[in-house]
């Protein structure tokens, strides 16, 4: 194997069938991949967004207090917003307001995977909810709401995307996958890669094994280049059904990265310019 800086674990690491096969502890794992970044003169940059947020709530709360001066993506549903929500965030300096499409509402056939804002909807009418959605965040929020659209289940129809930027947004996130990484002209595209819900079985934690798995297996690739080494690692949560066990896992994760020198937390208008 070419000498890339990585040490005996790492490879091992590597060899790995699967991203979520973690040998002892994931998170000696962890701190042995920010040592090589480290050592490599490099920082591994993370982002985190939270999605479905309607209005101050205990579970927001306990988020922020988790979260503490840890930038923030926090995707509000804007039909659903509520001014609460407002008043929770706005001296939250690290905490910025994305767009988390317009009502939420399942449009996509019996059978078919849920999607607001699929290719089976109108083009036309698809655009004029996401005006009233951006309308209504800038009018709740102001300029903490950014030019960022988190379509509901991460799901977007391909025509929708090239004509965002017609309707002032610039920015756009959704679950790590080839599409993602897709240019597209005048739209900043910032997926993330670690969904902490496990919504196929218990809708509880993913478990460690998993979590870190899927953190490791995006950082390697960056730090090997197989991906944009710019890109950073995405974290996503939902704080409405975060269980105890979700808590736990971050508290230790912020903790390690907060203490590296390897480990950074971008800011979210850093990672999504205003147009």
């Amino acid at each position: 194997m070419q000498d890339n800086g990585y040490t005996p674990i790492m490879t091992v690491l590597l060899a790995q069938p699967s991203e979520t096969a973690l040998p002892e502890s994931g998170w000696a794992a962890l701190e042995a991949e920010l040592d090589i970044w480290q050592s490599a003169g490099r920082v591994a940059s993370f982002w985190w967004r939270d999605d479905d947020a309607v209005t101050d709530t205990p579970a927001l709360d306990r988020l922020l207090a988790i979260a503490e001066d840890v930038p923030l993506g926090l995707a509000a549903i804007p039909a659903k917003v509520e001014t609460a929500l407002a008043r929770r965030v706005v001296h939250v300096p690290s905490v910025a307001v994305l767009q988390h499409g317009w009502r939420h509402a399942n449009h996509a056939g019996p059978g078919a995977r849920k999607s607001e804002f699929g290719a089976e909807r109108p083009l036309a009418e698809r655009l004029e909810d996401l005006r009233l959605g951006r309308a209504r965040l800038r009018s709740v929020f102001g300029g903490k709401a950014l030019s960022v659209l988190v379509p509901p289940w991460n799901r977007i129809g391909a025509d929708l995307v090239p004509r965002l930027p017609e309707i002032g947004i610039g920015g756009l996130s959704v679950t790590d996958s080839r599409e993602a990484a897709t240019p597209t002209a005048g739209v900043t595209m910032v997926p993330v890669q670690a969904d902490l819900v496990d919504w196929r079985g218990s809708r509880g934690f993913i478990g460690e094994a998993k979590a870190l798995g899927l953190m490791l297996g995006h950082l390697r690739r960056r730090f090997l280049g197989t991906l944009d080494a710019d890109g950073p690692t995405g974290i996503l949560t939902h704080h409405l059904v975060q269980d105890p066990d979700t808590e736990r896992f971050l508290r230790r994760f912020l903790s390690i990265a907060r203490r590296h020198p390897a480990a950074a937390f971008v800011p979210i208008s850093a990672l999504f310019p205003e147009p």
